[in-house]
């Protein structure tokens, strides 16, 4: 299994967010301290990362990574295809690829892997529209507007 979370950036997260505890993220997520804990040591954390993401006002993309470790020394044509059609595809079909991959091999390549993927897929995808959205909302401007 290929563990895609970056502890460090999800603690960070975390933090910023106004979560103190570990306790306080997953009550909010609704999971247990145990799973934040393993997602913030890269034990794990890949199914809940587009939650974690949502709580905490980050991009699920950055609290995701590959260590050089798992990453294949060389590449093969069909991944370069691969990655030159993802680069094609906006920010939020690209969140819902990587979820399907990510779910795909967290779940060993089976049909359950293939379902877990397509949930993550639409997850992902979702928060990245939100996040969207947020960035294309006007900007509030505070004070007084009488004359």
């Amino acid at each position: 299994m290929i563990n895609v979370t970056n502890g460090k950036a999800i603690r960070d997260a975390r933090i910023a967010a106004g979560f103190r505890t570990q306790s306080d993220l997953a009550a909010k997520i609704g999971c247990s301290r145990i799973t934040i804990s393993r997602a913030e040591n890269d034990l794990g954390g890949s199914k809940i990362i587009h939650k974690i993401a949502a709580a905490t006002g980050v991009h699920p993309r950055d609290l995701m990574q590959i260590s050089a470790d798992s990453a294949p020394t060389t590449v093969t044509s069909q991944e370069r295809e691969l990655l030159t059609a993802f680069r094609r595809l906006d920010p939020v079909l690209q969140a819902r690829a990587a979820g399907f991959l990510f779910g795909l091999a967290e779940g060993g390549g089976t049909e359950e892997g293939a379902q877990l993927g397509a949930d993550l897929s639409s997850d992902l995808a979702a928060a990245e529209a939100r996040r969207k959205a947020a960035e294309n909302q006007p900007k509030r401007q505070t004070g007084d507007t009488s004359a």
